[in-house]
């Protein structure tokens, strides 16, 4: 870390990556001759808090209140020195910043653009198109890590030019905060699953107990949410979730939807098919449970069962769960063009993390119920479960119905990313009660 001489301090000030409800990113610039542009920052004043700083900064530069916005995650520490020239003239050596991600209540909330010269211009872009010789070269170090703090880091330098092309696709079904594009799997993307760390926690810099504070506001939203959703009877929202044994499935159930109105949430465990089901084709016990109109369901396991176990057990000939992925891709786009909006998740978890999780089921005579023979067995083909995973989230994650591969060693992390991944997509159905058909002035309660 850098040594200020004695002569000078270092400025302590607060920065803002804004990002919009779409999670597009707000940056302004002067109407003049300098070429780069700024994220909101500002120093902070005598006897003023960092919060208070922030705050007060994105009021004057760009017109948005606190109400507008939530603070998602703070990353303190952050130096840059002032260019030799720049420092001839004041008494600070450079900046000592904390940078605050915060989103936006809406899209693209409106900005006042005359508050301050610095923002006379602004433009919301896309993560992906922020480059760092955009902004001036003394503070691009301290803007890399900020942003690979919030977001993790930049996608590799070397992949092909089509794959970039892929990552810029967004469709509206899958309109998402850029922030949830870390875990989204790209439709026509070589997938590589050592790619995505089980134990990632980028897009949240705070504490486990910290998290459970913003966990909380996400969990009443998607409250309120589900509430217009059901009144509303237009939009149907399938939600599926895979992983190993142990993988976290029911502790998501249990925990992001634990204040969801039972009315609205239908939750599908499916086991082992029954003689009846193996009758019909793989689909007929999966098509009656889909969703209905103003109704969340939720796949606790899935369809995606008769391709993975069925591959990896050997349960029939290569050649029959090979045909499923052609029959899934269709069942899913007639449902998507009915409007569905389907939200696939995989819950990532190290092999030594389920480990922890089988043993702890022994240990424990409360969940001494969950433990199975057969997760032994799997686990034995452990390897072979994740080539299979790798290869049917690859061929199946498309546009309409995208898979997101959510980091599952951490459950808290898991919990967060998940809930604030499903509010998002929520938002983006505009979801309102519907308008009554009568005057309520007019009614009169008889007593």
């Amino acid at each position: 870390m850098d040594t200020p001489s004695p002569a000078r301090t270092w400025r302590i000030n607060a920065a803002a990556i804004i990002m919009d409800a779409d999670g597009y990113i707000l940056l302004g610039k002067d109407h003049g001759r300098n070429p780069y542009w700024h994220f909101p920052q500002g120093g902070v004043i005598k006897n003023e808090s960092i919060e208070r700083a922030l705050a007060r900064e994105v009021w004057e530069e760009v017109g948005l209140r606190p109400s507008d916005y939530t603070i998602v995650a703070r990353l303190p520490g952050l130096r840059y020195k002032y260019p030799a020239n720049h420092r001839k003239i004041t008494r600070w050596v450079g900046q000592e910043q904390t940078y605050f991600l915060v989103r936006c209540k809406t899209s693209r909330p409106k900005t006042d653009l005359h508050r301050s010269p610095e923002f006379a211009k602004t433009k919301w872009v896309l993560l992906q198109d922020i480059k760092l010789e955009m902004f001036p070269k003394f503070k691009r170090k301290v803007i890399k890590d900020a942003l690979t703090q919030f977001f993790g880091p930049p996608p590799a330098a070397n992949r092909s030019s089509a794959e970039k092309r892929v990552d810029r696709l967004a469709p509206s079904s899958t309109l998402t905060s850029h922030t949830m594009n870390r875990y989204l799997v790209p439709p026509g993307k070589k997938l590589r699953l050592k790619d995505y760390p089980t134990d990632d926690r980028s897009l949240f810099s705070g504490t486990k107990e910290e998290s459970l504070v913003e966990f909380d506001k996400l969990r009443e939203e998607l409250q309120e949410l589900q509430k217009k959703l059901f009144a509303q009877h237009k939009h149907k929202i399938l939600v599926i979730l895979q992983a190993m044994d142990a993988g976290g499935k029911d502790g998501c159930v249990k925990h992001v939807f634990s204040r969801v109105d039972p009315q609205g949430l239908h939750v599908v465990p499916f086991k082992k098919p029954t003689p009846e089901e193996l009758d019909h084709d793989f689909l007929w016990r999966v098509h009656k449970e889909v969703p209905t109109k103003g109704q969340i369901a939720i796949f606790n396991r899935s369809h995606y069962e008769d391709i993975i176990a069925v591959r990896v057990k050997k349960i029939f000939p290569d050649p029959v769960w090979k045909r499923r992925y052609k029959h899934v891709l269709d069942f899913e786009s007639m449902l998507a063009e009915e409007g569905t909006t389907i939200i696939k998740l995989f819950l990532n978890i190290s092999k030594a993390e389920q480990k922890k999780r089988l043993e702890s089921r022994l240990q424990d005579p409360d969940k001494l119920w969950k433990f199975c023979m057969d997760d032994l067995d799997d686990r034995n083909r452990w390897d072979e479960f994740q080539a299979a995973y790798q290869d049917l989230i690859e061929k199946t994650s498309t546009p309409e119905a995208p898979w997101y591969i959510i980091p599952g060693d951490r459950k808290w992390y898991r919990n967060l990313v998940i809930a604030r991944l499903i509010v998002e997509k929520l938002r983006h159905l505009q979801l309102a009660f519907p308008t009554p058909n009568f005057d309520p002035a007019t009614i009169s309660i008889p007593d």
